[in-house]
C-alpha cells in the first residue's frame, strides 16, 4: 500500500513540475540556512564545555568603580589566586595565566615569533589538554620550564623528539621543553602553543612573587577551580572579605571602588566582560538564532501556503475518486504522503545544500564547522522532525477538510475554501513578509552603523600611518637611532617613539588635580611620546601649545590632555593647572600646557576616555609610529623592513597599520551585516517563490473569470491589478507591523554603542519599497501572463 501511495504521490509531483520545484528549493534553502547557523550557534555555546571539570572551574573577574560605575574584565592581580587558595576554603586550585605577547623563539638557526603565555603548575590538572610527552603534574613546576603543543614542536624539531632540549625566550633566557602537548581544540579560549611555567615569570622578576602587588594589573587572568561540594554563594562571600583585607584600603586612598566576580568557564566566551556583560557578543548570538528562526518559519510558511492552495485544484479528483469507492482513510493517508515525501525530499536538498555551502561560510565565519559527525546527530534529527512536522501540517488541510466533503457536492462544484482557510493563507503571506521586511530594515541599519564607524572622523589621520613594535630590549636601544634614519627617507613625513598603537587600548590610571584629595580623582589612559607625537598623529592642538625641545621642563613635566579629561575633572582653565599621579608608587606631577581636541585611540563602541600625554624618555617607548608620505606602500615598507635589518639584524619586522588595526575592531560587526544582507535576500527570494507559485495557483482558479472580463472589454493592465491588488494589500499589512517592531528592536541594539547612528525615516521607508517593488514584479509576470491569455481558450477550457 506505501508503495501505491508513493507511486501516485510521484506521478502527481511530476504533473505540477513549477509548483513542486518552487516547494522543495523555497523549503530546503530555508533549512540550509538553517543548518549552517545552528552550527555555528552550537560552536559558539561549546567553548570550553570538553574539560572535564568545566563546570567546576570559575574566571576572576575584576572591576574598578569611579562614581558607581564600572564594568568587569577577564583580568585580576598577580597575587589574587594564590591568595584565593590560601585563603578560600572551597578553592581546590588556582591557575594564573599571564600573556606575554608576541615573543621571539630560537632553536638553532630557527626564529619564529609566537604567542607565549606563563602559567602556573596545576594548568594541565585543571584543564583537560592532554598531554603526548609529559607529566601534567610536573611539566611547568620549575622554573625555566615549558610545555609546547605538537605543532609548534613539527615547526622547530621536524621529526626530532623535542622533550629535554632548550629553546631562547626573547633573548632573555633559555627554557627546557618538558612536555609536549596534543594541538588544542580550536572551541577554547584557554589554548595556547606555548606555556612556559609561571615560576620563570618570577624568577627573571628577581625572585619577587607580587605578594603585596594588589593593584598592579597586567595581562593575567586567573582561574580557579572549586571543591566538588562547594557553595558557590559562600565562596563570593568569601572573596569579599578577601578584597576587603588586601584592595579596598588601597582602592579608598585612589578614590576608587573595587569589585570581584566569579565568572563560570562556560559563560566567559560569550560573555568576555563578565555575567552582566553588555557588549554585543553573547547578544549576536541570540540574534543568529532568530535569525535561523526567521528563515525556517519564511520556509515553512511558504510550503504550506502553496500546499493548502493546491488543494482547491484537487476537490474534483477527490469527488471522483469517491465515487469510484475510495475510502476517506485512504484519500488522508494520499495527501499526508504527498506532503510528507515533498518535505523530506528538500530536507535531503537542504543537507547537500549546506555541505556545499559549508567551506564557504567556514572561511567566512573563521571556523572549522563540519555537518557529519555524532554531535551533529541531535541538531539533523531535530530538524527531520520539524520537517515531518511541517509535511503532517501542510498535509493536513487537503488530508482532513477536502476528503470529508460529498461527492455529489464537488462533482457539481459546490466547492469553495472557507473564509477561515483563505485568512489562514493570507496570515502566512504577512509572516514571511513581515520576517522579511524585518530583516530588510536590519541589513539596511547594521550596514549604515558600519559605514558610519568606517568613515567617522576619529580626530587623527589614520590614513599612511605605521606602527613599528618594539618588541626586544635591543631593538629599543636602537630607537633613536632608526627615527634618525627613517626621517632621512623621503618616504616618511614624520616620526613619533611612544607607547600607543592606535586602536590598542592603553593603560590607565587615576590622575587627581593638585591639592584635591584623591576621592576626586579620573581614572585616565597615559599616553608617553617624544616631542613629535601630536604632529606625527595629525592630532589638533584646541588650546595652549604642543610640546617643544625649546622647553627643558617639556622633557618630563609638563602634560598635554585631551577634551574628555577636561570635562572629567570639571576644569574651566585647563592651560597651568596642575595634575599628578602615583605610577608604581612614584609620584608624577606636573603643569597642563595644552588640550587636544578628542581622538578615538581605542574603538567606537565606547566613548573617548579621558586622556593625558607627555615626553618620555627613549627607552620607555614600545612602538615607533611612521607617518608615509603618499606613494607605493609596499616599495616604502620594503625600504623600512631593509633599515630595520640593517641595525637590529636577527629580529624580526613588525608592523601594522593603524587602519588595518581599526577596522579589525569591527570585524564582526561587518559579519553581521554581511550576514542579515544575505539572509534578507535569501528570505526575500523565498517570499516571492511562494508568491509567484500562489500567483500562478490563483490564476488558474480564476481563468474563467479572467476570460469573461476580457471579453466584457478588461484590460490588461486591469487584470493584472484586479490579480496583484490582493497580495499589495497583504505585503502593505506586513510592512505595518514590521516597521515598528524592527525600529524598537534596532534602536536597542544601537544603545550598546557609544557613536551610533539614528534610524532614519528613509531607511524603514526603504525596506517597504524594496518589498513592495520585488513583490510587484513577482506577481506581474504571472499576473500579465494569465491577462494576456486568450479568452476563448480558457472558457471553452472551463
Amino acid at each position: 500500500m506505501l508503495k501505491h501511495y508513493l507511486k501516485i504521490a510521484i506521478r502527481h509531483l511530476r504533473q505540477q513540475k513549477v509548483i513542486t520545484a518552487i516547494n522543495i528549493a523555497g523549503l530546503s534553502i530555508g533549512m540550509a540556512c538553517c543548518i549552517l547557523i545552528i552550527l555555528f550557534v552550537k560552536d559558539e555555546r561549546s567553548y570550553d564545555t570538553f574539560h572535564v571539570n568545566a563546570n567546576s572551574i570559575y574566571r576572576l573577574n575584576s572591576a574598578v568603580i569611579k562614581d558607581n560605575e564600572g564594568d568587569f574584565w577577564g583580568g585580576s592581580q598577580l597575587p589574587a589566586g594564590p591568595a584565593m587558595k590560601a585563603e578560600l576554603g572551597d578553592v581546590k586550585s588556582a591557575v594564573r595565566i599571564q600573556a606575554d605577547g608576541r615573543t621571539l623563539l630560537s632553536y638553532k638557526d630557527k626564529q619564529i615569533i609566537e604567542d607565549v603565555v606563563y602559567a602556573d603548575e596545576d594548568y594541565f590538572k585543571m584543564f583537560s589538554f592532554p598531554l603526548k610527552e609529559g607529566d601534567p603534574a610536573k611539566v611547568l613546576k620549575a622554573p625555566y620550564t615549558m610545555v609546547i603543543t605538537e605543532k609548534i614542536a613539527r615547526k622547530y624539531f621536524g621529526s626530532e623528539d623535542p622533550v629535554g632540549k632548550m629553546m631562547r625566550v626573547s633573548t632573555k633566557f633559555d627554557c627546557q621543553i618538558t612536555g609536549v602537548a596534543k594541538d588544542m581544540p580550536q572551541n577554547s579560549d584557554v589554548k595556547h602553543d606555548v606555556i612556559i611555567s609561571f615560576a620563570t615569570y618570577i624568577a627573571e622578576a628577581g625572585g619577587n612573587n607580587f605578594d603585596q602587588a594588589w593593584f598592579y594589573f597586567t595581562n593575567t587572568a586567573t582561574y580557579v577551580q572549586l571543591n566538588e561540594h562547594a557553595d558557590l554563594r559562600r565562596a563570593n562571600r568569601e572573596l569579599v572579605k578577601l578584597k576587603a583585607r588586601h584592595i579596598d584600603k588601597i582602592a579608598k586612598s585612589l578614590g576608587l571602588g573595587f569589585a570581584y566576580e566569579l565568572q563560570p568557564l562556560l559563560h566567559t566566551h560569550l560573555r568576555p566582560h563578565g555575567e552582566n556583560d553588555r557588549s554585543a557578543q553573547s547578544k549576536l548570538i541570540y540574534f543568529y538564532m532568530i535569525i535561523a528562526a526567521f528563515i525556517l518559519l519564511i520556509a515553512c510558511f511558504n510550503f504550506m501556503n502553496l500546499v493548502t492552495a493546491r488543494a482547491n485544484e484537487r476537490a474534483l479528483e477527490v469527488g471522483l475518486r469517491k465515487v469510484m469507492g475510495g475510502a476517506r482513510k485512504t484519500l488522508i493517508a494520499q495527501f499526508l504522503s504527498e506532503s510528507i515525501l515533498l518535505s523530506i525530499l528538500s530536507f535531503i536538498i537542504a543537507v547537500l545544500l549546506a555541505l556545499l555551502i559549508l567551506p564557504f561560510f567556514n572561511a567566512f565565519a573563521d571556523k572549522n564547522l563540519y555537518l557529519f559527525g555524532w554531535q551533529q546527530l541531535p541538531m539533523l534529527g531535530g530538524l527531520f522532525i520539524v520537517t515531518l512536522l511541517v509535511g503532517v501540517i501542510a498535509g493536513s488541510y487537503p488530508a482532513f477538510y477536502l476528503s470529508g466533503f460529498l461527492p455529489i457536492a464537488v462533482l457539481k462544484g459546490n466547492f469553495k475554501s472557507s473564509g477561515s482557510r483563505i485568512w489562514i493563507r493570507k496570515g502566512l503571506v504577512i509572516a514571511q513578509f513581515f520576517v522579511t521586511v524585518v530583516l530588510i530594515i536590519a541589513t539596511i541599519v547594521t550596514e549604515s552603523q558600519l559605514r558610519y564607524w568606517q568613515h567617522k572622523d576619529l580626530g587623527f589621520d589614520k590614513d599612511r600611518l605605521v606602527n613599528i613594535y618594539l618588541n626586544y630590549k635591543e631593538t629599543g636601544k636602537v630607537a633613536s637611532v632608526l627615527k634618525t634614519e627613517l626621517l632621512r627617507s623621503h618616504n616618511v613625513k614624520s616620526v613619533t617613539l611612544s607607547n600607543m598603537a592606535m586602536g590598542i587600548s592603553n593603560s590607565m590610571n587615576p590622575v587627581v588635580k593638585d591639592g584635591d584629595t584623591d576621592d576626586k580623582s579620573v581614572t585616565s589612559s597615559i599616553i608617553t611620546g617624544d616631542f613629535d607625537l601630536l604632529k606625527t598623529m595629525d592630532i589638533k592642538l584646541m588650546k595652549g601649545r604642543d610640546f617643544s625641545p625649546v622647553f627643558s621642563m617639556d622633557s618630563n613635566n609638563t602634560f598635554i590632555v585631551n577634551q574628555a579629561f577636561v570635562k572629567a575633572m570639571g576644569l574651566k582653565n585647563p592651560v597651568g593647572t596642575v595634575i599628578k599621579w602615583e605610577p608604581g608608587g612614584i609620584v608624577r606631577k606636573g603643569e597642563i600646557i595644552g588640550v587636544v581636541k578628542d581622538f578615538n585611540f581605542q574603538t567606537l563602541v565606547v566613548p573617548v576616555s579621558p586622556a593625558i600625554c607627555f615626553v618620555a624618555p627613549v627607552e620607555r617607548s614600545s612602538v615607533i609610529n611612521v607617518r608615509l608620505n603618499p606613494g607605493d606602500v609596499s616599495k616604502q615598507m620594503a625600504e623600512m623592513e631593509k633599515l630595520w635589518k640593517e641595525l637590529v639584524p636577527g629580529y624580526p619586522f613588525e608592523t601594522s597599520f593603524v587602519a588595518d588595526d581599526l577596522a579589525k575592531q569591527y570585524v564582526e560587526a561587518g559579519r553581521v551585516a554581511k550576514l542579515f544582507g544575505v539572509f534578507s535576500m535569501l528570505s526575500i527570494f523565498i517570499a516571492c517563490m511562494g508568491l509567484f507559485g500562489l500567483s500562478i495557483l490563483i490564476s488558474r482558479q480564476r481563468m474563467k473569470e479572467i476570460g469573461i472580463r476580457k471579453v466584457l472589454g478588461a484590460s490588461v493592465f486591469g487584470i493584472t491589478t484586479l490579480l496583484s491588488k490582493d497580495f499589495m494589500k497583504l505585503i502593505g499589512v506586513a510592512i505595518l507591523l514590521a516597521t515598528p517592531l524592527a525600529w524598537f528592536v534596532l534602536n536597542r541594539w544601537l544603545e550598546n554603542f557609544a557613536y551610533r547612528i539614528t534610524i532614519e525615516w528613509w531607511m524603514l521607508l526603504m525596506a517597504g519599497v524594496v518589498s513592495i517593488f520585488i513583490a510587484l514584479l513577482t506577481i506581474s509576470f504571472q499576473s500579465v501572463k494569465a491577462a494576456l491569455m486568450n479568452p476563448v481558450r480558457s472558457l471553452k477550457t472551463e
